[in-house]
């Protein structure tokens, strides 16, 4: 039987393995589409489950317990149940499986054809899942006040401040009235955001950001983000991982 620690480092190298094709990409789109056409998983596992690794967010469970962790800490005191729930940022579903059971259609969105494919394969009698490709530039496949609640994981930390802040202004508009959001994002400044911020400036000098690279970013920013477009930070979560941020957000009732 595979030991943890194994099981960490060959999920590790890989990691390391397709970094480098992903941040060849013109964009962030390009990039993650490049990863899933390049992973290949072993039996039991999932495109996804690399980026739990406990070492690089500090959780305090292994990578195949970090979604049902997250799940009782999180989606389920604050998400609870809902008709319609939009998942910006599927991958290869390890989030996916955890939403299911507290919708009733889950709309299972991603900017790479592949990831959906995998997504597909990993669910291929699951009857809830309407599947969305999206442009990169926002949720325009949705209808205004379509959606009752939207989750996203290990999508926000990659991306710029415009797009981040045009993902909140699309999540005003297509959340229902009470619409929930969870948001997870970096938080430069806490311990091992900021040693993440210091791996990464070799790569980065001189240059336009990479897509593997995270963007700076704090719990003020998101705060003045989310007023901005007229949604409400309920609160933002640093103590579930100790690297980033974890964002609860309401929309007004009228």
């Amino acid at each position: 039987m595979e030991t943890k620690r194994n099981f960490a480092l060959r999920i590790r190298r890989k990691v390391l393995k397709f970094i480098y094709p992903l941040n060849s990409a013109a964009n962030i789109a390009e990039g993650w589409e490049r990863y899933a056409r390049r992973y290949v998983g072993g039996e039991g596992e999932h495109l996804g489950d690399e980026w739990s690794l406990p070492e690089l967010i500090d959780n305090v469970v292994p990578p195949d317990r970090f979604p049902s962790y997250l799940d009782e800490k999180l989606l389920s005191p604050f998400l609870g149940s809902c008709d319609v729930l939009l998942e910006i940022g599927s991958g290869g579903g390890r989030f996916t499986e955890v939403l299911l059971p507290k919708c009733h259609k889950l709309l299972a969105s991603d900017t790479s054809r592949t990831m959906l494919k995998l997504l597909r394969k990993r669910f291929p009698h699951e009857s809830k899942i309407e599947y969305l490709l999206l442009d990169g530039k926002g949720l325009s496949a949705l209808a205004d006040h379509s959606v009752d609640q939207a989750f996203s994981w290990g999508v926000f930390v990659h991306l710029q401040h415009w797009d981040i802040y045009n993902y909140l202004k699309e999540l005003k508009r297509v959340l229902k009235p009470g619409g929930k959001a969870i948001i997870h994002h970096p938080n430069t400044f806490s311990e091992l955001g900021w040693k993440h911020f210091l791996a990464e400036v070799p790569a980065s000098l001189n240059r336009h950001k990479l897509p593997t690279t995270f963007s700076l970013f704090t719990a003020e920013i998101m705060k003045e983000f989310v007023q901005r477009v007229g949604l409400i930070l309920v609160d933002c979560l640093t103590d579930v991982i100790k690297r980033d941020g974890i964002s609860l957000i309401l929309s007004p009732e009228n």
